[in-house]
């Protein structure tokens, strides 16, 4: 088994498939004039915060690179940023991936005042915000997505506490855009995997440490089918990362779909055997994050 792991290994890395985590830059957030500078930076350190757990991206602020730095004074407003192509340019330079655009429209607190049967006055906070962010592929200068949220805090003590409970909101969305446009694919190894009365049970992904999976990472897992010429990809199950076992290699066991993975598998080797140029490997594609 180790053999076989080092000579898979061996042969990756001959051909040059080592890869390399997803490079996103996150770009200075532009907010409507009525917005505090700091309130916007704490909405933006919250998004800049969650995306840096995700292990297979490498997440770099502008700020961070001289560059690509801008004064404070051209950083307000929907138009701040001029030349948007040839900073998304610039990026490319730099190595980047991805770029995540911000515009604060609205984060404000609101003020509820009472007076209870005691005479006291007592005073309750309740925040909104709402934010759009935009993903943009650096290589190919295309915009892959654009999603607006809209959170409110819900009345609290103190205006300090609201804001903390929408920044607390921003996490889950955040991921869902990371699992959306920042996906992981691969292939399956057939050279080598474990099976069980016509069932795959665990499998092999050139995915590993280089590219920030971790144990927990789910994959779907999706075969060719051709039809009038044309190659598609239909989801047939899902693995599992079990072990992370070298820079470009991964230990997998199926969570769903066994049969119908462990026949597709068969079929691929069995193509590759007769018609090689024929031969689609069964591909993985990331689909939930640890």
């Amino acid at each position: 088994m180790k053999k076989i792991i080092l000579c898979m290994m061996m042969i990756l890395a001959s051909i040059g498939v080592f890869a390399k985590k997803q490079v996103v830059y996150i770009e200075y957030f532009s907010y409507a004039n009525n917005i505090e500078e700091a309130r916007a930076e704490q909405v933006r350190a919250a998004i800049i915060s969650t995306l840096t757990t995700f292990q297979h991206l490498q997440v770099v602020d502008v700020a961070s690179q001289a560059s690509l730095a801008v004064e404070k004074n051209r950083r307000s407003g929907e138009d701040a940023l001029e030349d948007e192509t040839a900073r998304i340019g610039k990026m490319k330079q730099l190595g980047a991936n991805y770029l995540i655009q911000g515009y604060i429209s609205n984060l404000q607190t609101n003020e509820q005042v009472s007076i209870n049967k005691k005479g006291e006055t007592k005073v309750k906070y309740n925040s909104t915000l709402s934010y759009s962010l935009k993903v943009i592929d650096c290589v190919s200068g295309t915009l892959l997505s654009t999603d607006l949220f809209t959170y409110e805090s819900g009345y609290c003590g103190n205006s300090e506490e609201s804001i903390q409970r929408l920044t607390k909101k921003i996490p889950q969305d955040v991921k869902n855009i990371v699992t959306k446009n920042f996906k992981l694919r691969s292939i399956i190894l057939d050279s080598d995997y474990v099976s069980n009365k016509g069932n795959l049970i665990k499998c092999y992904i050139n995915l590993g440490e280089f590219d920030g999976v971790v144990p927990g990472t789910i994959f779907a897992v999706k075969k060719a089918t051709i039809q009038v010429g044309r190659v598609s990809w239909v989801e047939i199950g899902e693995l599992v990362i079990e072990n992370v076992l070298a820079g470009d290699l991964s230990l997998c066991k199926v969570k769903r779909g066994a049969k119908e993975i462990y026949a597709a598998l068969e079929e691929v080797i069995s193509i590759k055997e007769t018609d090689p140029n024929n031969a689609h490997d069964l591909i993985v594609e990331s689909k939930q994050f640890k």
